[in-house]
């Protein structure tokens, strides 16, 4: 936007005003002090003594004054970071709006593709059943996408009304992946339970399952394998259950570590999906009242997602 004209970019015109209010402040304090010089020199010389005319406040005044260009300075500063946090803010909007709509136009483009199919030519019984369970696929993936935006508005808003029971956290993974296999047909998933105490917890079931698809889904996206593959490992103590998601994918490099749960928040500009995945998944964890943690050695190197969450008894 601003290539070939850098100097109308925001940050080199604020960095310039910056210099410009500090050098005519350096200059106004010379000239005041040079003039108040000269008066008092022009008093002496005659003879006269400065204090009958008015008492000298010079120093007061610099204090003063420079207090007040202070003040203009970081008042300056809190408006630029405002302004560059709404620019931020602006373009991952922009990506969540782009991302939304390719999650919306793929379902919704197959569920034309199939129903064109049905209309222009005669299928087998099993032909149909093979094609319904592709348009239930669609379905469930745009009921899926809505339903997060409508959750995620209520859990912000503080209207989330959860329904809690205690689960099994080995039986309810395992039920979750035999049901829902067409989130990870590209994917290998394996699941090292817990032996020994059952893992038990009070969780909202729907919640729990939309975090288990975000997190799953967030492991295959962010992996240009051929193999993708994710270890889901499950762990209990006397007081907490571990879930950790482990991939093999791109892997996060250490800055984006303590960015990547933000609203809207994508590694790279070509990311999949609508930036809120992780976003949620960190408010869900903190309505179970547990913590949501990431961890990477570094671009290329895989990813673990570790949910902890109390345990019951």
């Amino acid at each position: 936007m601003f290539k070939g004209r850098w100097f109308f970019h925001p940050v080199f015109v604020f960095i310039f005003s910056i210099v410009a209010l500090g050098f005519s402040l350096f200059l106004y304090i010379r000239t005041y002090l040079q003039a108040n010089d000269a008066f008092v020199s022009y008093l002496e010389a005659r003879n006269i003594e400065p204090s009958q005319f008015a008492e000298s406040n010079t120093w007061l005044n610099v204090v003063v004054l420079s207090a007040l260009v202070a003040i203009i300075l970081f008042c300056l500063i809190l408006i630029f970071v405002y302004y560059q946090k709404m620019i931020r803010l602006y373009r991952m909007q922009q990506n969540f709006i782009s991302g939304f709509t390719h999650e919306l136009k793929t379902p919704i483009a197959s569920l034309r593709l199939f129903l064109d199919t049905f209309t222009r030519h005669e299928l087998s019984r099993e032909e149909q059943i093979k094609y319904l369970a592709y348009m239930r696929r669609d379905t469930e993936r745009l009921s899926d996408n809505v339903t997060q935006i409508l959750d995620l508005a209520k859990i912000e808003d503080k209207k989330y009304e959860g329904d809690f029971s205690v689960y099994d956290l080995n039986e309810m993974i395992e039920q979750w992946i035999s049901k829902s296999p067409h989130f990870f047909e590209n994917c290998e998933i394996t699941v090292e339970k817990h032996k020994g105490n059952s893992p038990r917890a009070r969780l909202d079931g729907r919640l729990f399952e939309m975090l288990l698809m975000n997190l799953v889904i967030n492991g295959i996206n962010y992996n240009q394998n051929n193999d993708k593959k994710i270890k889901i490992q499950i762990s209990s103590t006397d007081k907490y259950n571990r879930i950790d998601f482990t991939d093999n994918g791109m892997g996060i490099d250490k800055k984006e570590l303590k960015n990547i749960f933000k609203k809207f928040y994508q590694i790279g500009k070509t990311s999949k999906g609508t930036g809120l995945g992780l976003y949620l998944s960190s408010h869900i964890v903190r309505i179970h009242k547990g913590q949501l943690k990431v961890d990477s050695e570094g671009t290329g190197k895989g990813a673990t997602f570790s949910v902890i969450l109390p345990r019951e008894v």
